[in-house]
């Protein structure tokens, strides 16, 4: 058995509007916007505890909202996924750092499904295992 947790809230936004984008989510928020390691990626740090908030450049892409679902086994999660009714759309970001697999729910929209536990995401480890719940 393994777990997950829906974890984030991913703003999705153009290149073009993105410093507005993040400025406006962080007033709106009352939050600080914060820059990852990965620059396309800023946290809005306390916009909705116990969620993260994020704020994604996606270059020419388009506006939109997606969830991050993470889990202490990104395999199995995927597999149990897919069961219920998603598509993989993309695993080209499973050997990141960050590992991540792109998935569509059955309305067609996309989600990411996360690795937990990697090092990049060490500072979370304690929230992960104190709110993710058994699935699988």
């Amino acid at each position: 058995m393994h777990r997950n947790l829906l974890s984030t809230i991913v703003i999705d936004v153009p290149a073009d509007a993105h410093d507005r984008t993040l400025a406006f989510w962080s007033a709106a928020l009352g939050a600080t916007a914060r820059a990852t390691r990965m620059p396309n990626y800023h946290i809005l740090e306390e916009a909705s505890p116990p969620h993260r908030i994020v704020v994604q450049n996606v270059g020419s892409g388009p506006a939109g909202v997606h969830l991050d679902v993470h889990t202490d086994d990104l395999d199995a999660e995927v597999e149990r996924l897919v069961a219920c009714g998603a598509t993989l759309v993309d695993r080209s970001w499973a050997d990141h750092p960050g590992s991540w697999i792109v998935m569509r729910d059955p309305a067609g929209m996309e989600f990411c499904v996360v690795a937990a536990l990697t090092e990049v995401r060490k500072a979370d480890h304690g929230e992960f295992e104190r709110r993710a719940k058994p699935v699988g």
